[in-house]
């Protein structure tokens, strides 16, 4: 009787595991699928993570808005980023709101701030790649120091998920592809 009952409580636990592991893939490949573009200017670097593998840790020129008028923010406190694309089609942050807005936005952590300005940590900052990739990609992204690095990133629900990497108008893996055929 009672190891009928340990083994009911284990197949609970493993379908709640499985349901979570489920859900947590779900949210990111439903953003990746029905998320809003929107193109961020990066300045990437190419670190390791031993669990994970190689990636690019992406650095991105636009993580600083304007705090809406009598809010006010601590470091680490969760705020929105409000979203929006300017007349060259890349993203800009219009303002950091303290509540759920209307329109596209970003769960972000509050970093500093100076005056009415916020500085954010965007949720959305590595890309990973196979691990022969990695060090060609840093070497890339270093020989286009002249060109316009850009993440492409798709937004829904407060959520991020990078999709692709360009440099100027080819992604990392077409420049990839081009140094191959050269060698």
């Amino acid at each position: 009787m009672a190891n009928k009952r340990y083994f009911i409580w284990f197949l609970v636990l493993a379908l709640a595991q499985l349901v979570v592991l489920t859900q947590m893939v779900w949210r990111w490949e439903s953003v990746l699928q029905n998320g809003e573009k929107y193109y961020w200017e990066t300045a990437p670097v190419d670190p390791y993570d031993a669990m994970k593998g190689r990636y690019i840790d992406l650095r991105f020129k636009e993580t600083q808005g304007t705090i809406e008028n009598g809010v006010r923010f601590s470091y680490g406190q969760t705020a929105y980023a409000v979203i929006a694309k300017d007349q060259d089609g890349k993203a800009r942050i219009t303002k950091i709101v303290d509540r759920l807005p209307q329109g596209p936005y970003i769960k972000v952590k509050i970093s500093y701030i100076t005056g009415n300005k916020a500085t954010i940590k965007l949720p959305f900052r590595r890309f990973y790649l196979r691990e022969d990739l990695a060090p060609a990609a840093e070497s890339a992204y270093r020989a286009a120091a002249d060109k316009e690095g850009l993440a492409l990133i798709r937004i829904k629900d407060g959520y991020g998920v990078v999709e692709q990497l360009y440099i100027g108008k080819k992604t990392i893996f077409e420049i990839l592809q081009e140094n191959a055929i050269r060698k």
